[in-house]
């Protein structure tokens, strides 16, 4: 009753929020889609701090906040889409939220999409590199180390824990990582990591 005499932000919001509340959602929708002057981002805000992710899905849906939607998929499940939203988002902070999502959920192909928009941030890198670590995802580790060397912002970090990686895991192909790509290395890091591999070879090469 009071929306029909009114059109005040307050009344709207609460409108709003009655519907996610009480899982209304097509109600919800047909009422996003009208003229309204609801405060949308902070009833979505507050749909997903009270875990109604669905109904959070379709507040942010409705004026495109791809970050929050991002995370809010990760909540409902879907990496795939969340992955579409961190991409449109294009957030550090959100990549970094869908990946661990994605790793922990071993939704790996996802994960390396979120990783490769990661690792070309030289401060991000050893986050990434101790989750998967931690984890024991040593190989998809170093699928997404090796699938970001030819991103044109592939930088000299990739290729040192790359080869450092290899060093822990596959010392076995140490030497070709070292003979192609030792002049995009960090020797003095590198030269560490094969010690500590005990790669004598190797050390005698860099």
């Amino acid at each position: 009753m009071a929306r029909k005499t009114l059109r005040e932000t307050p009344v709207d919001t609460a409108l709003a929020f009655s519907f996610a509340r009480t899982n209304q959602l097509s109600e919800l929708e047909d009422f996003l889609r009208t003229s309204n002057v609801a405060d949308i981002e902070a009833s979505g805000d507050k749909a997903y701090e009270e875990g109604f992710h669905e109904a959070a899905k379709i507040f942010f849906t409705s004026i495109s906040n791809w970050a929050k939607l991002a995370t809010t998929l990760v909540h409902l499940e879907d990496y795939q889409a969340a992955v579409e939203c961190a991409r449109k988002a294009n957030s550090v902070k959100v990549w970094k939220q869908v990946n661990e999502a994605c790793v922990a959920k071993k939704e790996f192909r996802l994960a390396q999409i979120c990783g490769l928009n990661l690792i070309v941030h030289a401060e991000e890198l050893q986050d990434l590199i101790k989750q998967y670590e931690h984890n024991g995802y040593f190989d998809e580790l170093i699928s997404l180390l090796e699938a970001g060397l030819g991103l044109e912002r592939a930088h000299m970090g990739m290729f040192t824990e790359l080869g450092i990686a290899l060093s822990k895991y596959h010392p076995e192909r140490v030497m070709e990582h070292l003979r192609i790509f030792w002049g995009r290395i960090n020797i003095p890091k590198m030269i560490r990591g094969c010690e500590e591999a005990h790669l004598w070879p190797e050390l005698v090469f860099l």
